[in-house]
This record gives C-alpha cells, sequence and structure tokens, in this order.
C-alpha cells in the first residue's frame, strides 16, 4: 500500500540518509558509510519521513495528498540535521578578555587561577535574571538552528549552588518549549567546585548527591547528568560517585573525560556504564580499547582544541581504527569554544583529528544521536524518523569541511517546517 504524502523533496543530487542495517552506532570502517543516494528524494507525513531514496523508488511508493508540497533541492547535497550532543549554550556573556590572554600564550589554568574560567561564567549567571538569561540563550540556540543543528543537548553547570544550577535547568526546560529545536537536557551542577567549598569538597558533593540531584529528578528538568573529571577539578573516585548516585536516581551518566590530564575517567565511564565519554584528548590506548569494547559514545570536541588553543587533539583516527564509536559535537561555550557551527567542528576534524568528511558528518548525525539517546528519532532519514533535515549550498558533501568558515547550510527543516530564523 502506498503511503500519503504531504510534503516531497525532490531533485536531491546527493542524499545522505545514513541509514541503518542494524540499529547500532556506527564504528571502523562503517562510520564513513553515509547511506549515499545520487538522484534521491524524501517524502514526509505530518512530519515524519515516508519515504526516502531514489527519486524513482520514492516516487513509486507514495500517494501525494491534495495538499502536497514539493520542494525541489536544486540537484544540492540533502541530510539529516546537525544532532550536536553536546553544549553549554545557556550561559550570560562570552568571556572576551580571557580569549586575547589565551592568544598571547597565558595558560588557561592560569586564567582560571585568577578568577576567569568557569568561575567568571558561574558569576556572570549569578548575576543575570532568568528571564534574562533565557532571551540570551535563545539567540544562541538560533544561531544553532541557522548552523544546521535541529537536536542540541544543553548543560547546566555555571549555577553551581542550587538556586542557580536550578534556574539554568528551567531555562533549558523553556528553550525546548519555545524552540523547534529538539532541545536535551544535562545536570552538570559537578562542572568545578565552587570556591567557597575549595577547603570543603566532601561538603559541596554531598549536597549534589543528597540534595541537587534529587531535586532535579523530581522537578524532572534534566535526562542526564554529568561530571567534569580531571586533576584539579573532580577526582575519578569523587565523579564515579556523583555519575552512580545520579544514575540511581534514573538520569543517564555522561563524562567530560581526559580532556587536560590522562585520569582514567574514560575508564571510569565504561565502568559505570555511561552513555558518552567526552572530550578524550588525552585517552591512553587500554582506555581506548576499553571504550571499543563498550558501548559508551566517544563524544569528540574539535572546536575546544582549537579555541584555547591547544591545537592538542583526540587521537580520532587512532579511535576510529580501534573500533570506538565516536560522535562530534561543538561544545559551544563562553569560553573555550564560542562557535555553534557544526560544519566548522566537521572542518576541524577533518584538517587536525584526520577523519574524513564522511566519517566526521556520521560522528555529527548518526553517532551523535546514540550519544543522546535519541538514534530512533533523528540522525538519520529513515522511515519513521522525524522529518529533520538540511539542503546544503553545494553539490558534494565534501564541500562541507572544504568550504571552512563558509555558510554551507542553506535551508533547514523540522519535523518537515522550514526554519526561517526569527520569520519562520
Amino acid at each position: 500500500m502506498k503511503r500519503e504524502a504531504d510534503l516531497v523533496v525532490k531533485n536531491c543530487g546527493q542524499l545522505l540518509t545514513l541509514r541503518s542495517t542494524d540499529r547500532t552506532p556506527r564504528r571502523g570502517s562503517a562510520l564513513a558509510d553515509l547511506g549515499l543516494v545520487e538522484n534521491g528524494a524524501v517524502a514526509i507525513r505530518k512530519g515524519r519521513i515516508v519515504g526516502v531514496g531514489s527519486a524513482s523508488s520514492v516516487e513509486s511508493s507514495i500517494q501525494p495528498v491534495a495538499t502536497c508540497r514539493e520542494i525541489d533541492a536544486g540537484r544540492a547535497v540533502v541530510m539529516p540535521g546537525f544532532v550536536d550532543c553536546h553544549t553549554h549554550t545557556c550561559f550570560a556573556r562570552y568571556r572576551l578578555d580571557e580569549y586575547e590572554k589565551r592568544v598571547r600564550g597565558v595558560p588557561y589554568s592560569e586564567i582560571a587561577r585568577a578568577g576567569g574560567g568557569i568561575a567568571k561564567s558561574v558569576a556572570d549567571v549569578k548575576e543575570m535574571d532568568e528571564e534574562t538569561l533565557l532571551e540570551v540563550s535563545e539567540k544562541r540556540l538560533k544561531g544553532c538552528l541557522d548552523h544546521g543543528s535541529t537536536t542540541v543537548e544543553i548543560k547546566s553547570g555555571y549555577g553551581l549552588d542550587l538556586d542557580n544550577e536550578l534556574k539554568q535547568l528551567r531555562v533549558i526546560k523553556r528553550l525546548a518549549e519555545v524552540s523547534p529545536a529538539q532541545v536535551v537536557s544535562t545536570f552538570l551542577g559537578a562542572h568545578a567546585v565552587p570556591g567557597e567549598f575549595r577547603d570543603r569538597r566532601e561538603a559541596y558533593i554531598s549536597q549534589l548527591i543528597h540534595e541537587m540531584i534529587p531535586l532535579v529528578v523530581d522537578q524532572g528538568l534534566a535526562e542526564f547528568v554529568d561530571v567534569f573529571s580531571e586533576i584539579g577539578v573532580f577526582t575519578t573516585r569523587e565523579a564515579e560517585r556523583i555519575l552512580r548516585a545520579g544514575i540511581s536516581a534514573g538520569l543517564k551518566g555522561r563524562v567530560h573525560a581526559d580532556e587536560l590530564n590522562d585520569t582514567g575517567s574514560a575508564e571510569m565511564a565504561v565502568r559505570v556504564g555511561a552513555v558518552s565519554a567526552d572530550h578524550l584528548t588525552k585517552i591512553n590506548t587500554r582506555a581506548i580499547t576499553r571504550m571499543a569494547d563498550s558501548n559508551v559514545i566517544g563524544v569528540l570536541l574539535p572546536g575546544t582544541s582549537f579555541g584555547l588553543p591547544s591545537l592538542d587533539f583526540a587521537p580520532a583516527r587512532d579511535m576510529v581504527e580501534r573500533g570506538v564509536a565516536i560522535a562530534i559535537a561543538t561544545d559551544f561555550n563562553p569560553g573555550s569554544s564560542p562557535s555553534e557551527s557544526m560544519p566548522m567542528m566537521i572542518s576541524i576534524a577533518c584538517s587536525h583529528m584526520g577523519l574524513s568528511a564522511a566519517e566526521a558528518i556520521a560522528g555529527a548525525t548518526y553517532n551523535a544521536a546514540f550519544a543522546l539517546c535519541r538514534a530512533e528519532e533523528v540522525g538519520s532519514l529513515e522511515v519513521g524518523k522525524h522529518a529533520d533535515f538540511l539542503i546544503l549550498d553545494c553539490e558534494d558533501y565534501r564541500e562541507v569541511p572544504y568550504r571552512f568558515g563558509t555558510r554551507i547550510v542553506g535551508r533547514v527543516f523540522i519535523g518537515g517546517n522550514e526554519w526561517k530564523g526569527d520569520s519562520s
């Protein structure tokens, strides 16, 4: 029986379906499989995909309704919307003065000791009221959409006390209600130890475990719990306690792991059954092997290394060849990676991390959906999935990393509806 369609996208020069046969994350050589269809088409009904593939196969399998719209892609690349699976989009202000210091060679650690870094963003959030924080965060989320991100994870972590963490999480929840993008919320109260708890670490950890996490769960403000496990932040043992508490309370675990030092936190992520381990700049060979044998997604953040600027990147090539399921995200934040552009992250991943264009695109869509437990809904163009797709301003997908810093995303569709910024 033919399926009804109320929207048909035709004349797709390269249709990147990212379709899957086994519904598992892509690893190894499979990461480069984009499910590419030449002269493809996509059919949609009530925001869901009902047909995808070659133009002839889609045409023969659907029945357009009387009000069916047609979109001519003009032989351009059509692909799934980006899934930005690691961001800090809810923040108050950028830290422009720190950038100037970093490019002059001042280490991030020195900036942080002087009250900059995360502590500065915490102070900024604390002094900003909730409505203003919503306003500035919504503007930044629109920037994510402009660059083709149709699913966006957003963390708290710039509150670091109960009231301000809840304030951030309420803003994130409101963003999910007002934005056409699918917004996924993560509680990152363990982003740093607040200054007032510097000599009372255990008291803050106890507050996280016994007060903050229960309230976040009771109020339905987050799906994930995250911890920054790093020297000078939370030890691997402390991070494991916090993660296990969050998981026991019903949240899913994520870890800022092995970013600045090899702390063993990637292995800890495997041990606790976290959904992802993120950053991984300093991951060791043993941890790579452990991750390859697990279901933990390795979320790589090219923009952070580029923006610090350290030019010290996660060993993406080695991770792919050893079988780790990797994803790509922006880490959009006010300090180290103030960019909401997934195409730019793909470009950096290719030029500095050794990924092919196809591998980076798959990491930014299909595998990234697994990092957010959204693989049944987004990340690929397959029958039954949400009709989130992009029409790029190019005819070959390899132009995405090749034309770095340019506006490569031409049109953005979410649930079959076109995003047109403030006018949509």
